[in-house]
């Protein structure tokens, strides 16, 4: 724990560092900054990217094609996860929670962690039984349930540019400028006073 809060902190103090920097740049050579900047401002979409990865696979014929050797996995799966619940009291995983947390809650969490996985595992014992020997029962259920959903309509308002807040920051740099100087300032001081025990 001790080292995800030590580069937490890091990160935190080299994006509080830039941030200065990019303020101070913006106070003293606003013009300089933009043309270094000015490369950034171009337009990437992600469509073109996630158009690759929005498509349908389907892999129906390799499940029907090795049904006894899916179900036999899951069949698997599922009795061995079975049979070491049923050598556990549900209490056990009382264990696996905070400490801290109360202790109705801990009791409760624990009971609906056993019988979800009791409950679940044999749901799969039941699919992965019917996979093996009559997968052929499952078709009706496929059909049914297995309709395209196109991401990319769906993000489609979303990979959109906004050009607004740029251009306002580019309309008054010298007040971008001191308002991430002085908000850099105060996150840095936050920090080392973090990370000297004064908080």
């Amino acid at each position: 724990m001790e080292i995800i809060i030590t580069a937490l902190y890091w990160s935190a103090s080299v994006l509080t560092v830039f941030a200065l920097a990019t303020g101070i740049g913006l106070l003293l050579a606003p013009a300089q900054l933009r043309e270094l900047a000015r490369p950034l401002d171009r337009w990437r979409s992600l469509r073109p990217m996630l158009g690759q990865l929005d498509k349908p696979h389907y892999t129906e014929r390799q499940l029907y094609h090795r049904h006894r050797l899916v179900g036999g996995l899951i069949v698997a799966g599922a009795g061995y996860t079975l049979l070491r619940l049923s050598g556990i009291d549900h209490q056990a995983t009382l264990a696996l929670l905070p400490d801290h947390w109360d202790h109705g809650l801990r009791s409760l969490a624990a009971a609906n962690t056993y019988w979800f996985l009791l409950i679940t595992n044999l749901a799969a014992l039941g699919v992965g039984l019917v996979v093996y020997f009559r997968p052929s029962l499952l078709k009706h259920l496929e059909t049914r349930s297995n309709h395209w959903l196109s991401t990319r309509q769906a993000i489609k308002p979303l990979d959109v540019s906004h050009g607004e807040l740029n251009a306002l920051l580019w309309s008054r740099p010298r007040t971008t400028g001191i308002i991430l100087v002085l908000g850099s300032l105060y996150i840095w001081s936050v920090l080392l006073a973090y990370r000297h025990g004064i908080l």
